[in-house]
């Protein structure tokens, strides 16, 4: 073939390479130790000393809730890290699913929905990326330029470290500062790059279920010979090459099938932590709205709650569109001239439509289905916390 599925891939690839969390095949062992010390300092530990941090927090309702809205966003990412080290053969599998046979296509009208998915895959990326760097710049760069030109005194992008003594504070100000900027922007590339290498194998997915419903409507376009009589030698090769043509279809199902759990189960515990921890950031978002704060920081979190139900949003939109897609199959192999064919062809035909009649779904941490009606349940469950807290906190 003249191009390659995959490729849509090699950018979000080779910042994870950066991060330390997909190495290549042989990777050296200067590679293995310097990946496992950076994820390591900048994503496990990070995370352990945030969790510290909360004990020694003042007992302030807004700063906890605060703290607990960025909290949640880096238990996300080193979720997502961690899935990438330890399920790496599940993600690297299913990319050689990308690039097997079943998968690739010679005609015109195939390639170019597969270049369509693949061009909305880095679209999703480059939009992802570039809001995402720029909020982080703003965040993290723009206020360390401004306290040297200005001499403003300068804030830490995540979290003040609690358990620093105030004497120490000045000392330790720059390295904590670095240390946080390299964390934050690490796990922001974690975010991005992760979130729309999902949304790439899904649109795959998608384009795949596309050119089966192409094939079945086209299945029976190789009996050339429609007039011939039953019996003849003529309508036996016309049946022959017919169940030829819907055994492929069949083997293509079963690919895609295949390839949907493969996504499932690479990411099953990535979107169990994203829905789990969404609401938790939303709900505390909404309580935080509750609470006083200079205009600045709402408009902060207004912009922040619209960015994560987009987060948790757009998955499940294109897991519905999956869903849907993967139902119209059974509608596809009654659109091909399948009455004049044999017993052996319409026996094949209905063991496909038997199949097809499930759905293929995926979800995260087998319990949250990937689609609409989840994203609504969710929603539904941030302002219950919302609620619940609120009435705690008039108690």
């Amino acid at each position: 073939m003249g191009y390659k599925q995959i490729d849509c891939f090699k950018i979000h690839l080779t910042i994870l390479r950066i991060l330390g969390v997909w190495p290549e095949e042989n990777p050296s062992l200067c590679y293995i130790y310097l990946s496992r010390i950076f994820v390591f300092i900048f994503t496990v530990l990070y995370v352990v000393i945030y969790t510290v941090n909360f004990y020694f927090l003042p007992q302030q309702l807004e700063i906890f809730a605060e703290e607990l809205i960025f909290y949640f966003s880096i238990i996300g990412a080193l979720s997502k890290a961690l899935a990438f080290i330890f399920l790496r053969d599940k993600f690297k599998k299913m990319l050689d699913m990308l690039e097997s046979e079943v998968f690739q296509s010679d005609d015109p009208e195939e390639v170019k929905l597969i270049e369509k998915a693949k061009e909305k895959s880095m679209f999703y990326w480059k939009i992802t990326a570039g809001l995402s760097v720029s909020a982080n710049t703003a965040n993290v760069f723009l206020p360390f330029v401004v306290h040297l030109i200005f001499s403003v005194k300068l804030e830490f992008p995540v979290c003040r470290y609690s358990f620093v003594p105030e004497q120490y504070e000045a000392i330790f100000l720059y390295p904590a500062y670095l240390y946080q900027s390299i964390g934050i922007t690490s796990h922001m590339l974690y975010n991005v790059n992760i979130d729309t290498f999902l949304l790439g194998v899904m649109f795959l997915a998608m384009a795949q279920l596309d050119i089966l419903d192409r094939k079945l409507r086209k299945v029976t376009d190789v009996c050339v010979n429609v007039n011939a009589p039953r019996g003849s030698v003529d309508r036996a090769i016309d049946d022959q090459n017919a169940v030829l043509e819907i055994i492929k279809c069949i083997k293509h199902y079963d690919a895609v099938y295949v390839y949907c759990k493969l996504i499932q189960d690479a990411f099953s515990v990535i979107l169990f932590v994203l829905f789990s921890s969404g609401s938790c950031k939303i709900c505390m978002c909404l309580f935080r709205f509750t609470l006083p704060a200079k205009t600045q920081y709402f408009v902060f979190l207004t912009l922040y709650v619209v960015v994560m139900t987009l987060q948790i949003m757009v998955p499940c939109w294109f897991g519905s569109r999956l869903i849907e897609k993967s139902s119209q199959i059974t509608f596809a192999v009654y659109d091909c001239d399948w009455t004049p064919r044999c017993r052996r062809f319409k026996s094949n035909l209905r063991l496909l439509v038997e199949r097809a009649n499930k759905p293929i779904i995926i979800k995260g941490g087998k319990m949250f289905l990937l689609s609409l009606g989840t994203f609504t349940s969710i929603m539904n469950s941030a302002y219950s916390f919302f609620t619940l807290l609120r009435h705690m906190q008039s108690r």
